[in-house]
């Protein structure tokens, strides 16, 4: 299926630049036109300054190219690469930059069919390594790797888990082992036993401590913790409990 999307949009792609080529004359013809795509510049709300420069498939809004945002003052704030309408390739995030220096990358992100998808990086603006984690087809994975700006590995916090018997089965409890922002806990396996899936079990929160009562009384149970560091990046670690 998704060879034939691509080859149908190959065929686009060639009547949309034969239809371009005998309308214009060959002194007037760009190359977006032969290839046939165009740019479209779309300016911040009340001024002239460009915020958007889109590539996409003459007559249409198919993005084919790399899309390209930019801060208010002008330097680079995003280039992200687009097959066919979907992301496609590495994208990239820019701290802002004068117009006369080179802009500094602070994300690097990878998407295979519009989803991230492998190794992402984010970067203090010294250009020193800040944070590596992986994705697979949208699906965030454990293991979150944080450097410091002088280049010092930060430890991530550990998942502890008790149990407690109850009437009904056990009550889990789950907290990390140092104070983090935003920590969401969830239950269930991960897939591939990595990745985090989507519309995962919630487990109440009260006093930054996840809680939940599981009615079996033998086996184990997997619980994951998604939580934000100072860096505002996402980590996540997962544990698994005997019962």
């Amino acid at each position: 299926m998704k060879g034939c999307i691509y080859c149908l949009f190959a065929a686009l792609l060639f009547l949309v630049a034969c239809n371009s080529d005998s309308k214009k004359e060959s002194q007037d013809t760009t190359s977006e036109e032969t290839s046939g795509l165009e740019i479209i510049k779309r300016p911040y709300r009340n001024s002239d300054q460009i915020e958007y420069e889109i590539s996409v498939v003459k007559g249409t809004a198919i993005k084919h190219g790399t899309q390209k945002r930019y801060y208010l003052h002008g330097s680079l704030y995003s280039a992200i690469p687009y097959i066919a309408g979907k992301k496609q390739g590495v994208a990239y995030t820019y701290y802002q930059a004068s117009l006369d220096s080179e802009p500094q990358i602070w994300k690097e992100q990878s998407y295979e069919e519009n989803e991230l998808h492998g190794i992402c990086k984010r970067y203090h603006r010294n250009g020193t390594l800040q944070a590596e984690y992986e994705y697979k087809n949208g699906l965030r994975a454990v293991g979150l790797k944080e450097y410091t700006e002088s280049g010092k590995e930060i430890e991530e916090p550990k998942l502890l888990l008790t149990k407690h018997r109850v009437a009904t089965g056990y009550l889990i409890e789950a907290r990390l082992s140092d104070d983090y922002d935003n920590v969401d806990y969830f239950i269930g396996e991960l897939i591939e036993g990595k990745y985090l899936p989507q519309k995962m079990k919630g487990l109440q929160t009260r006093n930054d401590v996840g809680e939940i009562i599981v009615s079996q009384t033998s086996g184990s149970v997997t619980i994951t913790a998604e939580y934000s560091t100072r860096y505002r990046n996402r980590g996540v670690v997962s544990k698994t409990i005997n019962l």
